[in-house]
């Protein structure tokens, strides 16, 4: 038998005491957590409980940390809750449960025996409670908490009013047009937003899309063609067809000429989701896809998801000199070369770069000549200060961000919702901004019980249970990495291009940019289908600035912009990817100042 000394029967037997409150504990917040309104429950609907999820996540956490770790550690389950050294907790700058301890509790590990082995556990321990808690709030955001005869009700005000849900603002197809996706919009309102940008010509509709609160703007451009260019309306990325969206297209039609040419301009799933189904609505529509379009985890005909369109109202985008990617797109890509929308609207394909595993990326940049307007999907973005004018039909995902701690009390002013907002950037362009700070799964439910009663509803339909498994140490430490982003609204290519897609291919792309700004040097505008729709510009100058990153060579280093630590997470991605064969490895040098200064510096 292994031979097992006083201390290792002790930490045992105080772990199994430390699980055993912390079970009892969470079984506490989940009778506690609340349930959907008594509206919700009186329309009847069965919802499996949200919270099995959570639970399963925990399982799992813990189930794959137990076949990790070192076999002596299995036998005795002595779990360490603790890195060993001040050193490894401020590079991972994992969760504690009192940082103001740290000497405290490094001491107590010590006169414990703790060995670097076992904090090698411990951190592996530390980062799987990071991913349950992460995991199991976006899964369990796929299905609301049931709604019980016996539950409390909610308090009669809370800071903001939950929307009620309207058939105006619903499109309850939702969730398998995403693949079942927890994300915004899907199973909650999905409100439009119409703005004009050029009076009789150029508009776009505007919805949210996201997912765990992280809100940003989905967007479609509707054009108006001149006779020359066969007349009617010409619609880029369109989005999901709700009742409003379509009141406002018909207004738009009865004004302007039928809708005559749909165009996807790009790969994304968050843009071919919505397509078939708006698409729909317009039989004698012509529907144009980007080159490339894939599917995982076989490529299905883009007929499946949908599509009513045949023959010459389904077609590919032409890429002058190349020939259509499928087969069926031949006779009438060789019958009509070019659009007859190009009278008007001019495009440049970007791609299709096929991923070495599964996947592609391809985007087409159109420029409305008339208006000196460039329509792109990815490629380019502008953010600012103030929150799109969509996040503000619905701002408790702003005022849910703004908050510091889970339990602070925020209120609705504009400061508080520029706070939110500029931190909702930088989890949708960073992922993992460098500020936040994990709590641990122990943490995330003892807080998740204290949240103000006022402030509960702030994640409803996309948190679960008023789980907000972070903190920002330094209330207002991320501003300066929000300016590095936005500068104010300067174009900017994602960093999720720059470090994982576009970084592999960087030949074709600034080739491809130098042919946007040569052929149309003179723009006016740009028009995103993310984030800001109306971004002014004096020329091609600033979208040839944009991919500076991809210019960077050793010996010639140019600024990924971003800060370096809040790309750590990107980073460890590329490299991982590439280690894995999903991704070529990337062909652009950058000095990588997230690996010496990002969070993931230590591994």
């Amino acid at each position: 038998m292994p031979n097992t000394s006083h201390e290792d029967k002790t930490s045992s037997i105080l772990d199994q005491e430390e699980r055993h409150n912390q079970t009892t504990m969470m079984m506490t917040t989940v009778r506690a957590l609340p349930r959907t309104s008594t509206a919700a429950a009186a329309r009847g609907r069965a919802r499996v409980p949200g919270m099995v999820l959570v639970i399963f996540w925990l399982a799992v956490a813990h189930t794959v940390e137990a076949f990790t770790l070192k076999p002596a550690a299995r036998g005795s389950l002595a779990f360490q809750t603790r890195p060993t050294t001040h050193r490894t907790a401020h590079h991972f700058r994992l969760a504690d449960d009192n940082d103001d301890h740290d000497n405290d509790d490094d001491d107590h590990d010590d006169s414990r025996g703790i060995n670097e082995d076992t904090a090698s556990d411990s951190i592996r321990r530390r980062l799987l409670d990071s991913f349950a808690v992460t995991a199991a709030v976006g899964t369990a955001a796929l299905i609301p908490f049931p709604a019980t005869a016996t539950a409390t009700p909610p308090p009669t005000k809370y800071l903001l009013p939950t929307p009620p849900r309207t058939a105006q603002q619903y499109w309850p197809a939702g969730k398998v047009a995403f693949s079942l996706l927890p994300l915004a919009g899907t199973s909650t309102i999905r409100a439009t937003i119409e703005e004009c940008i050029v009076p009789d010509t150029i508009w776009t509709h505007d919805q949210i899309q996201g997912i765990v609160n992280v809100n940003v703007p989905v967007r479609q451009t509707v054009i108006k063609l001149s006779d020359k260019a066969g007349g009617g309306l010409w619609v880029h990325n369109p989005v999901a067809p709700t009742p409003e969206l379509l009141q406002m297209m018909q207004t738009l039609i009865n004004q302007h000429g039928p809708l005559r040419h749909i165009v996807l301009g790009t790969v994304a799933l968050e843009h071919k989701a919505t397509l078939a189904a708006f698409a729909s609505h317009y039989p004698t529509a012509t529907v144009w896809l980007q080159p490339g379009q894939w599917s995982f985890p076989v490529t299905v005909p883009i007929e499946f998801y949908g599509l009513v369109q045949r023959g010459p109202r389904l077609r590919e985008i032409p890429v002058p000199g190349t020939p259509v990617t499928l087969k069926q797109y031949e006779y009438y890509a060789n019958r009509d070369p070019v659009p007859e929308w190009t009278a008007d609207i001019d495009f440049i394909v970007l791609g299709p770069f096929q991923f070495r595993s599964v996947g592609a990326f391809s985007e087409t940049a159109f420029f409305h000549a008339p208006t000196s307007s460039l329509v792109v999907t990815d490629s380019v973005v502008s953010v600012t200060a103030d929150p799109p004018l969509i996040l503000t039909q619905d701002p408790r995902a702003l005022l849910f961000h703004a908050r510091d701690t889970a339990t602070e009390l925020v209120q609705d002013t504009p400061a508080v919702r520029r706070k939110g907002w500029r931190r909702m950037v930088q989890f949708g362009l960073v992922f993992f901004p460098s500020q936040i700070k994990i709590s641990t799964v122990r943490q995330a439910f003892q807080e998740a019980a204290r949240v103000p009663a006022e402030l509960r509803n702030l994640g409803d339909g996309a948190v679960p249970g008023a789980l907000y498994p972070w903190s920002w140490p330094v209330s207002d430490a991320d501003q300066r990495s929000f300016d590095a982003l936005s500068q104010k609204g300067r174009l900017l290519c994602p960093p999720i291009l720059t470090k994982l897609i576009l970084d592999r291919e960087p030949v074709a792309t600034l080739a491809w940019v130098d042919a946007v700004c040569q052929r149309w040097p003179d723009m006016k505008r740009i028009i995103p289908s993310h984030l800001n729709n109306n971004v002014q510009v004096a020329g091609s100058n600033e979208f040839y600035e944009a991919f500076e990153p991809l210019r960077s060579r050793p010996g010639n280093l140019r600024s990924q912009r971003v800060l370096g630590e809040d790309l750590a997470l990107l980073q460890e991605a590329s490299d991982l990817l590439t280690k894995l064969g999903i991704v070529a490895p990337s062909q652009v040098c950058d000095g990588e100042a997230a690996r010496q200064a990002g969070r993931f510096a230590s591994l």
